[in-house]
């Protein structure tokens, strides 16, 4: 059992979001809490950088995905549910459609693991795999920041679908 955190690509220019306050309210900015906060479409500005691409995958500031990557969470979840997040990109006129999936939230960081002293970064994820029970994607729970882990099989799949800025770090299952 292989496991890894996905998250955005930083070597990549991002979008910039503007008004995130204005959707959720701060304290409620990762997880189950902002997606119950969001109603079913969103729409928030963004700066883009002049060559920036809108990625297939964005961490900030919630996890969102392109319409690709929500179809793949659905062919491995298929129960997952979603809501929209438009992002418009007022200056340089180009837009980006993008779904927020509500992923289970699993406590299944195992002792081992290394985190900073604000409980906000892992620097040595470790995961106790019996309580991950197979899930092909799903939001760690324990930590303050938002981690998003998959499954071998499921990142394998990302990539043979091409995915655009995505970046993993495996965790050691226990």
């Amino acid at each position: 059992m292989r496991y890894f955190w996905i998250h955005t690509d930083k070597s990549d220019p991002q979008p910039r979001c503007l008004g995130w306050a204005s959707l959720v309210r701060p304290g409620c900015g990762r997880g189950r809490q902002a997606y119950d906060a969001l109603k079913k479409d969103n729409y928030l500005n963004v700066e883009l950088s002049g060559g920036c691409l809108f990625p297939d995958i964005l961490c900030h500031p919630c996890f969102m995905v392109s319409r690709d990557f929500a179809e793949l969470i659905r062919l491995y979840r298929p129960q997952t549910r979603f809501k929209n997040m438009y992002l418009f990109d007022r200056e340089g006129q180009r837009a980006g459609a993008y779904l927020i999936p509500d992923l289970p939230d699993i406590d299944c960081l195992h002792e081992d693991s290394e985190l900073s002293r604000d409980k906000n970064e892992i620097k040595r994820g470790v995961l106790v795999g019996e309580r991950i029970k197979g899930l092909p994607i799903f939001q760690l729970g324990q930590v303050g920041a938002q981690y998003i882990v998959a499954s071998l099989e499921f990142v394998e799949s990302a990539y043979r679908r091409g995915v655009r800025g995505m970046r993993i770090e495996e965790f050691r299952v226990s």
